[in-house]
């Protein structure tokens, strides 16, 4: 058994120390470049991405480790290759005792493919640098003030990067600068990645890019800090405190599918969430079953439907008319575009309400967190906004997924900031992309682990004030169930559901990267804890 239940371990890491800086070396990447307990980068890292933003695995075909006290010395080769996708580098990560840091990519296409990015990147952590002054050095040499965003910002809050200046504590001023390409930054937290990620090319500049074999390419970029960091070496202190500050436990469901049977193990759920296209031939079918399954398991259906105009409204109410008591919740979704026009919206508003005025009706995306900020809504005929995340959009290795939890409480302040007073559903939540051009993709064989309970378990606490959360499917390769037998996921499921909360208890941890806590209070004002402790891969019940 590897790390918390899954089938493999934790990539081993190699630690580091350049003069001041130091961090830790992973399988290719530069993670957590520290000054003292100041965390300045999340990491340094190559990216191959093809025509579908489909990242191509790398295979490390030699490596060389060096590390001195106060020094290190990184270089090895990587060949990636996903369909026609066939590319080669070499690179050298080196940072010396007086905290110059560099690293460089050589590399060449060993075939003629498409792509829409190759190059180097770097994640800047969001707890040391969001609301922080930052000076944007452009080609041409010009200075430009600028700020890390505090809200997520729908587009890139940076273009044309060549350097970049910023202070990640009081007392620290680092620069980094790029060479090889015109680099930007985009806010990452779009996609519930907690970090700000500058990259290579340019969006603005068309893609996917033709590449020619033989095509070279080559990437630097440097980083140095200009003030004593000694003085951040001060101790920290570690655990996670209780906060006063209570939420409501939101609505809980999972995704109907019919691999539900008369056989499949019960869950608690409030609602079956039912994703509804008007121009299949077969909606009507597909609402009906899923409608007898809500009730043979005493929940109600939650529907996302997604509508062309105003005319598809007569046969929605006509199917709706007789189970308006058995509908939790009816998101409208725009059929062809990511969000509904307010003309749309408040058509359907008006229309909805008339015949079924207790139903709350929402506003929303059948796609990421992206769509809804990039679009957002220009009337306030909706109840509540809904947004369909999941964890692993631009890294699939298990430390990212941890990382990334704290971003969802990030998108719950940013839509508070443009729908005050309104209601957020997430749904549905999954552990893979679900529109994905290759079907097997969107399977993940930790869906049934213990790490997927705690990163559930975590993700309660972290979209709270959330309304209504609905996670995975019920049973499968994509459920809370696995096809036969039980989870982790759904034994803790149904301790939750037997504790019966009524609140959320927020809490603070020093360090969530390696432990945190979902604390939940009853109406007895008993309180419930499941302590995630990534140290060790356990949950400790307290």
């Amino acid at each position: 058994m590897g790390y918390f239940g899954t089938n493999e371990a934790l990539p081993a890491t190699t630690a580091f120390r350049a003069g001041p800086w130091t961090g830790v070396y992973e399988a290719g990447k530069l993670r957590y470049l520290s000054l003292g307990n100041v965390e300045v980068l999340r990491m340094i890292y190559p990216a191959i991405r093809d025509p579908h933003w489909r990242t191509a695995p790398a295979e490390i075909l030699s490596e060389k480790i060096q590390i001195e006290a106060q020094s290190f010395l990184i270089e090895y080769t990587a060949r990636y290759q996903l369909e026609a996708v066939d590319f080669q580098a070499e690179y050298v990560f080196r940072g010396d005792a007086e905290g110059h840091l560099s690293v460089s990519m050589d590399g060449e296409a060993l075939g003629n493919f498409q792509r829409n990015r190759i190059g180097l990147c770097v994640l800047h952590p969001i707890d040391t640098c969001a609301g922080k002054p930052v000076s944007i050095i452009h080609p041409d040499g010009s200075h430009e003030a600028s700020t890390f965003p505090d809200l997520i910002s729908p587009h890139q809050p940076f273009i044309g990067v060549q350097g970049m200046e910023w202070s990640p504590a009081p007392g620290l001023h680092v620069q980094l600068f790029f060479e090889g390409d015109i680099f930007e930054t985009e806010d990452q937290r779009n996609w519930t990645d907690s970090s700000y990620k500058t990259y290579s090319t340019p969006l603005s500049i068309p893609f996917p890019v033709k590449v020619q074999k033989g095509e070279k390419m080559r990437q630097k970029l440097t980083l140095q800090v200009q003030s004593d960091a000694l003085a951040t070496d001060e101790p920290v202190q570690m655990g996670v405190k209780v906060l006063e500050q209570t939420y409501a436990f939101p609505k809980l469901g999972t995704d109907w599918n019919p691999n539900i049977t008369a056989n499949t193990p019960a869950l608690s759920l409030d609602f079956l969430n039912l994703l509804l296209k008007l121009e299949e031939p077969n909606w009507a079918e597909k609402l009906a079953a899923a409608l007898q399954t809500a009730q043979q398991r005493n929940a109600k259906l939650g529907l996302s439907v997604a509508l062309h105009s105003i005319a598809d409204f007569s046969p929605l109410i006509q199917a709706l008319a007789p189970l308006a008591d058995q509908i939790l919740q009816l998101c409208i979704l725009s059929a062809t575009d990511p969000v509904p026009a307010a003309a749309l919206m408040e058509a359907a508003y008006k229309e909805l309400k008339g015949h079924f005025p207790q139903m709350p009706i929402g506003l929303g995306t059948d796609g990421y967190f992206t769509q809804l900020n990039r679009n957002r809504p220009q009337t306030a005929a909706f109840d509540f906004v809904q947004f369909s995340p999941n964890p692993q959009v631009h890294a699939f290795d298990t430390r990212s997924i941890i990382e990334n939890l704290s971003a969802q409480r990030d998108i719950v302040c940013t839509i508070q900031s443009f729908a005050p007073g309104k209601a957020i559903h997430v749904v549905p939540i999954t552990l893979r992309t679900r529109y994905n051009p290759n079907p097997a993709d969107a399977i993940d064989h930790r869906q049934h682990s213990l790490l997927i309970a705690a990163w559930t378990l975590l993700s309660i606490k972290y979209f709270a004030p959330c309304a209504v959360l609905s996670f995975f499917e019920w049973v499968g390769k994509k459920g809370i169930l696995p096809e036969e037998g039980t989870s982790p996921l759904a034994d803790y499921w149904q301790q939750i559901a037997e504790f019966q909360p009524v609140y959320i208890v927020d809490t603070h941890s020093s360090d969530p990267l390696k432990k945190d806590l979902l604390l939940l209070e009853n109406g007895r004002k008993e309180r419930l804890g499941f302590e995630v402790d990534f140290e060790t891969g356990e949950i400790r019940i307290n």
